[in-house]
């Protein structure tokens, strides 16, 4: 009897501990956009961006990748991580709106998550923004971002971001979008996971204190065999 305590104590307090230990945290997929490696400088077919939906205006392409970029000259693109990345605006000249958007599923309702990402200005302004939401599965507002100052053209000058929201479905659609804007602002290295937290909740702390003090309890008064 002594040792099924122990146990039903042990694992109880594991469960407090632990109680998100057998779940799966959610996963952005082809996250980094490295999925299809392109051998040109950049590609504005769908099909090479596995994972993820565009919608809106394509602007100047898709998806770019590190390295000189056009017409046999020396101005050269950088990846925020990897050699690749995706963009969204209107192109060189006009203004346009698009959104790249992917369905996040294995969320845990009422846990807080942050997605991280990098972003970076094309370079014919100094910065640039997009907006980042969960259009399901949270009610969180969106949130706009704005790019490291740059004076250098071709997405050299990369900056991390993040975006935390409360889920309140198992899954939902992250989505970065631009409104509006004109050129292409630089996106890359989305992740997702759930938020750090510095204490355990009151209610875990309240629980624990109730368990210690239960066995000490029982280890004082048990009787002897």
């Amino acid at each position: 009897m002594e040792v099924f305590k122990r146990f039903s104590f042990g694992g109880a307090l594991l469960c407090i501990i632990a109680p998100h230990a057998a779940l799966a945290d959610p996963v952005v997929s082809n996250g980094s956009f490295e999925d299809v490696q392109i051998t040109t400088p950049y590609s504005s077919n769908p099909a090479d961006i596995p994972g993820w939906t565009h919608s809106g205006n394509v602007g100047d392409a898709l998806l770019w990748r590190a390295g000189p970029q056009c017409c046999g000259g020396t101005d050269t693109a950088k990846a925020g991580a990897g050699a690749q990345f995706v963009t969204m605006g209107g192109g060189y000249g006009p203004f346009g709106s698009s959104a790249w958007s992917q369905t996040i599923g294995g969320l845990t309702v009422g846990q807080t998550y942050t997605v991280s990402f990098m972003m970076a200005a094309e370079g014919e302004v100094p910065t640039q923004q997009m907006s980042v939401a969960m259009t399901s599965g949270s009610s969180m507002a969106a949130e706009t971002f704005t790019s490291p100052v740059t004076d250098t053209l071709f997405w050299q000058d990369w900056g991390p971001e993040q975006y935390n929201f409360v889920a309140s479905a198992t899954s939902g659609v992250l989505q970065f979008s631009v409104t509006n804007q004109q050129y292409d602002v630089g996106l890359d290295a989305v992740s997702i996971a759930p938020a750090v937290v510095a204490v355990p909740e009151p209610q875990s702390w309240a629980l624990l204190s109730a368990g210690l003090l239960g066995l000490a309890f029982a280890r004082r008064h048990r009787r002897p065999l």
